[in-house]
């Protein structure tokens, strides 16, 4: 019985603070890092030419609705912590903040933090409200340890007429997303 419940009070501590944001977000999936995979190079030739010295640090995140369904949508991103480690510096770069593609490689939108860590931020990225297989809102909340303190940024709209993702306002909003945005 010990173990057990040194066990469950060790599971609770390590649970990442921004798992609270989820909460009552109904209908939306939170991207979890460790299911995006380093990205094709085939694929990597169609990035723009500023991601070009940090292909090895890419990866792909596909926004599926189901576990079964092919992603129509993806997320690109650079793994700052892993390029930083392997420099052997601590030294913040320009890196391109994260990019929202479709199956061919065409920019749909990009998101205003860079996924999953800028440093010391840890964005949190959620998607849903599907129409057939595109995410129509896509939403980032940010656990930021600083004295800037947790923010969000308005949602991420799919504009079907024009192919892509939108924000109303890209000025981030201090404290976690209000409850009328949660439907």
């Amino acid at each position: 019985m010990q173990k057990v419940f040194t066990f469950f009070i060790a599971l609770a501590l390590s649970w990442p603070a921004q798992v609270s944001f989820a909460v009552g977000y109904v209908g939306f999936t939170e991207l979890n890092p460790g299911n995006c995979t380093p990205i094709d190079p085939q694929l990597a030739k169609k990035l723009p030419p500023s991601w070009h010295k940090y292909l090895a640090f890419t990866k792909i995140c596909s926004l599926k609705k189901e576990k079964s369904s092919k992603a129509v949508v993806s997320i690109i991103s650079i793994w700052t912590e892993d390029y930083l480690r392997t420099k052997r510096t601590k030294v913040w770069e320009d890196f391109p903040y994260s990019i929202i593609v479709d199956d061919r490689m065409n920019v749909l939108g990009t998101l205003p933090e860079i996924f999953p860590v800028e440093a010391p931020a840890e964005p949190a990225v959620y998607f849903g409200k599907w129409k057939s297989e595109v995410p129509t809102e896509i939403r980032v909340d940010v656990y930021d340890p600083t004295v800037v303190g947790d923010h969000y940024y308005s949602p991420l709209i799919w504009n079907e007429k024009q192919k892509r993702y939108y924000m109303m306002d890209k000025e981030p909003k201090s404290g976690s997303r209000p409850k009328r945005q949660q439907r």
